[in-house]
């Protein structure tokens, strides 16, 4: 098995840990708070600051990767760190203390209907205040988490961010008494510090940077001219969250929590094989850029979307299928009722699309980042950030809460298509045959698998009152063999490269 193909499967083993551990945080807080109003203000607070923790995290090590190849071709990559490193420290540090002297005001502005509640306004607070001093920390990480996936170490970065949830969850267990749900936002602050210091052991203290170089402000300046427009274009997910946010947090108590519950809820396949799948491209398709090689280019992204929706498209129908059953075995207990299971379901189902047309956009923002053309995805960016607060308030007027969770799937759509349509025509074209011949044996292949789902409930007495833990295992397992028996008899190249081979989006056809 060669290195890449290794590092792959060891890249998608951390992520499903990660998103495991990420999970069990989402049901700890559903557990301790449900859908009270101080999950509500927790909630909605976050969202504020984490749409600068995306910006930083994932949109630094999208610029920084072909960054890093540039300045490593000619000998200068541990000293382009050095720079990346210290010049994030000083930026991320003037925000942060900006940040947290502007948290009060911010959420008081925001969120004005939290002053209903005794605890309001200091939940929400003390939230974005925590989130935001860390962001000096969440910059370093993230430049250290692109150098890693620069050199193809993809399960030490995910592992890094791992400590991060788990210090959140151990925080929240252990000091939920005392402090109340504060003790999420601050069990994330001293995870920060924890991953940072895993990065400071991995590469020792003396190699973590060097030191005595001095800071170059040009090369520093150079490459935020190109990472400002990507780290804004990676942000827009979660504006548009927060512009769902600032609508759901005139609904009333719960509204905002369940719409969260949701949408992290059917978030994780798009984290599992959406970001997994794109990243683990990213060093293929950049380094075929960089040797000008346009059809290894090309084919890079046609196999990266191929894999994505191979594995991706079913997951989400069977989820679509069985979302009422996987609400309930995941959130409900503790303050997490029946009645908030049905709430959240019904916003999942809705959710589905923003999870499958988002993760296509990824596999399409590498191939912008790699052309040094991410002012595109900005600009697209921006004009959905402008429909989703148009969506939102028509659809939240009509539907309510439903509505909301319908919007986002809807400018999701639209986000989609224009950023695969600019790409195709940046690249002049892709194989068109291929992609959709690939792509029609997928439906097929989803459509026979729901077609036996449907069919196993009607033909199977008493199916549809099984435990909801015994269905989602019965239907899941029998579901995806249906799925993968398709596959197999369409020969399908990545069905039987992944799970003959433990393959990966290689550039080869």
């Amino acid at each position: 098995m060669s290195k890449m193909k290794l590092a792959s499967i060891l890249f998608l083993f951390s992520t499903f840990v990660l998103k495991f551990s990420s999970m069990i945080r989402d049901l700890v807080i559903a557990g301790l708070f449900g859908d009270s109003y101080e999950a509500d203000a927790y909630l909605a607070a976050m969202t504020i600051p984490n749409a600068f923790v995306l910006f930083l995290l994932t949109g630094m090590k999208d610029a920084f990767l072909p960054s890093y190849y540039k300045f490593h071709a000619i000998g200068r990559g541990e000293e382009h760190l050095t720079n990346i490193v210290k010049g994030t420290f000083w930026l991320t540090l003037g925000v942060s203390v900006l940040g947290v002297l502007l948290s009060a005001p911010i959420v008081r502005l925001f969120y004005p209907n939290f002053g209903e509640f005794e605890h309001g306004f200091a939940i929400a607070g003390w939230t974005a205040a925590i989130y935001f001093a860390s962001l000096m920390m969440v910059g370093v990480n993230a430049v250290f988490e692109g150098y890693f996936d620069a050199k193809r170490k993809f399960s030490f970065s995910v592992f890094s961010q791992t400590s991060v949830v788990i210090m959140t969850i151990v925080f929240a267990l252990l000091f939920h008494k005392q402090i109340g749900i504060i003790a999420v936002p601050l069990g994330y602050f001293v995870g920060t510090i924890v991953s940072l210091l895993l990065k400071v052991a991995y590469r020792t203290p003396k190699k973590f940077i060097n030191w005595g170089q001095k800071l170059d402000r040009e090369e520093v300046a150079a490459f935020y001219h190109i990472f400002w427009p990507v780290g804004l274009t990676i942000a827009v997910g979660q504006i548009n969250l927060m512009v769902n946010t600032f609508f759901a947090a005139d609904l009333g108590e719960g509204v905002v929590s369940n719409l969260n519950y949701a949408f992290r809820l059917v978030n994780i396949p798009q984290a599992i094989f959406g970001v997994t799948i794109a990243t683990i491209a990213f060093p293929i398709i950049a380094e075929a850029h960089t040797r000008k090689n346009q059809a290894q280019f090309k084919r890079g992204l046609e196999k990266g979307y191929l894999y994505l929706l191979v594995f991706l498209t079913p997951m989400l129908a069977g989820m679509w299928y069985l979302m009422h059953e996987l609400v309930g075995t995941i959130y409900e207990r503790g303050a997490f009722t029946a009645s908030a299971t049905d709430l959240t379901s019904s916003y999942a189902v809705l959710y589905i699309g923003s999870a499958f047309f988002y993760s296509i956009q990824a596999v399409t923002a590498k191939g912008f980042y790699t052309l040094e053309k991410g002012h595109y995805m900005m600009r697209i960016g921006l004009i959905s950030i402008i429909l989703n607060i148009v969506s939102n308030w028509i659809f939240a007027m009509f539907y309510g809460a439903q509505g909301i969770a319908l919007s986002a799937s809807i400018v999701a759509l639209l986000y989609c298509a224009i950023t695969f349509t600019t790409l195709w025509k940046e690249v002049g074209g892709m194989d068109g045959k291929y992609l959709f011949r690939n792509s029609a044996q997928i439906v097929v292949g989803v459509l026979v698998m729901m077609a036996f789902l449907f069919g196993f409930d009607r033909l199977v007495p008493g199916a549809e009152d099984w435990h909801r833990i015994v269905r989602l295992v019965v239907l899941g397992l029998t579901g995806a063999v249906v799925y993968f028996a398709v596959m197999f008899v369409f020969r399908n190249e990545f069905v039987k490269e992944m799970l003959a081979k433990g393959g990966t989006p290689s550039s080869k056809r």
